[in-house]
């Protein structure tokens, strides 16, 4: 009874967490088409997913998309919210998003309408001549480009190694990158803060994913052809004041601020050292960091159900029946770790001193050498649980709860249920000031789950009061 009441509890509590931060519509039976496709001619009448190698929605989704594919080819309409997660994300001229679209890819190309917002990152993110965002587009990679004839009806987020805009931004443009090329208008001010102009960047991204996707790449700076026009004010941060040359295409003011170089003898990188942009562990570049972890997360999850299948749903399995428990046990897991890692190596040097002495010497070797390796190795091993699997558990256990319990699926999908509970917490944990709170209990519970997991103690427990009986 009581663990009938706990998954109830911490049921209801995900749940309202999830509805206060997510506008939830009524849901009835998810269509899953796992044969990759709604054909033109098709009208569902729900929220679809779609997973295969090669994706196609030509037809009607009055509800939301959400797509995990190799290839996706969106030409149809969605009523809701599309999300898309492949290595090549393509949309359609005759696309119509009435909502918001997320696209996540290696090369992503949209050529359709957008009534909502755009959230897209990728090597290469291109809108097409005929794209056309409603609201605002938030975009990161290593080049973003706007054809001629697209526009962004509210404002432009772009960070990149390269940006072009031939397009037009209805009102602002914010952009961080080591080369800007502006033909276009922006209806007021335009932000652009820009790189060092050193190559760090380029000659280090020929190694990256999805690297194959980027065409060219054009000089590092900043430069704004015939045609283009700024409405307002232009604000420029670089190390090279570009004097007057601006003036004739800006309708406001032309600022320009001192972006100096970062502290050498610091722990501070510049803006487009090769450290962050790999790690993308600074503020400009959150999306980046966010979709970087949704990849890890998803691929960490994929790789576990690959080699351990029927242990990862053992894990699962225990995590849905004792919720709450995880949280207590994930504490005194990672409260004793901690207490472990501050007082086991004093006592490991100190040992190894006496045992140096008594041996004079003979046994050091074995002590530090390979007895030291072991206790770094499980030191790595906690650190690795605590910061990451244990976000990939609490992750794919909220996902299976969702699509179990709350979506009501017939049919149980590891995969599905793996990418949309990443989904949901990347979104929830990106969230200012409270996403260290959500990242935090993720741990607690995935540390706990696969503690339970592996010392069976709560099955322990309740044998033994069986027995007691």
């Amino acid at each position: 009874m009581v663990k009938k009441i706990s998954k109830k509890i911490a049921g209801i509590l995900l749940l309202v967490l999830l509805l206060t931060l997510v506008p939830v519509s009524a849901v009835h039976a998810a269509d899953f088409n796992h044969g990759g496709s709604v054909g033109a001619d098709e009208i569902v009448g729900d929220d679809v997913f779609l997973s295969g190698e090669r994706c196609f929605m030509d037809g009607i989704v009055n509800g939301n998309l959400v797509a995990a594919c190799q290839t996706i080819n969106l030409n149809g309409t969605v009523s809701g919210d599309a999300m898309l997660f492949a290595e090549q994300v393509i949309v359609g001229k005759n696309t119509v998003v009435s909502g918001n679209l997320f696209a996540f890819a290696a090369s992503v190309d949209i050529n359709g309408t957008v009534s909502g917002s755009l959230a897209s990152a990728a090597s290469t993110i291109l809108l097409d001549q005929d794209t056309a965002v409603a609201r605002n587009a938030y975009l990161a990679s290593y080049e973003s480009k706007m054809e001629t004839g697209s526009s962004v009806g509210m404002d432009l987020f772009a960070g990149a190694y390269q940006v072009i805009v031939n397009g037009n931004v209805a009102r602002d443009l914010t952009v961080g990158a080591n080369a800007l090329e502006l033909r276009g208008n922006v209806g007021r001010n335009a932000v652009v803060e820009l790189g060092t102009g050193d190559e760090e960047v380029s000659a280090y991204s020929g190694y990256m994913p999805g690297m194959q996707y980027v065409t060219e790449s054009i000089p590092a700076g900043l430069r704004i052809y015939d045609g283009a026009y700024i409405g307002n004010n232009l604000t420029y941060r670089t190390q090279l004041n570009m004097g007057s040359q601006f003036d004739q295409f800006v309708g406001g003011k032309v600022v320009f601020e001192q972006l100096t170089l970062p502290d050498t003898t610091s722990q501070q990188h510049g803006l487009f050292s090769r450290r962050n942009w790999v790690a993308g562990d600074f503020s400009q570049f959150r999306l980046t960091s966010t979709f970087s972890r949704l990849i890890a997360y998803f691929a960490l999850g994929a790789l576990a159900f690959w080699l351990f299948k029927k242990q990862s749903t053992a894990v699962r399995d225990t995590g849905y029946a004792y919720p709450l428990k995880a949280f207590g046990w994930g504490f005194l897991t990672i409260l004793i770790g901690f207490m472990g890692i501050l007082l086991v190596p004093l006592t490991f040097i100190m040992l190894g001193i006496l045992i140096g002495v008594v041996s004079l010497g003979g046994l050091l070797f074995t002590w530090y050498g390979v007895l030291g390796t072991v206790i770094v190795l499980i030191f790595v091993l906690f650190f690795f649980i605590v910061f990451t699997l244990s976000k990939v558990i609490a992750a794919y256990e909220l996902g299976y709860w969702l699509m179990k319990d709350v979506f009501k699926s017939r049919t149980q999908n590891n995969w599905l249920d793996l990418l949309v509970g990443v989904l949901i917490y990347i979104i929830l944990r990106a969230i200012p000031y409270i996403g260290w709170l959500i990242g935090f209990a993720a741990s607690l519970y995935g540390t706990g789950v696969l503690f339970i997991k592996l010392t069976n103690v709560e099955k322990r427990k309740e044998t033994n009061k069986l027995e007691a009986k």
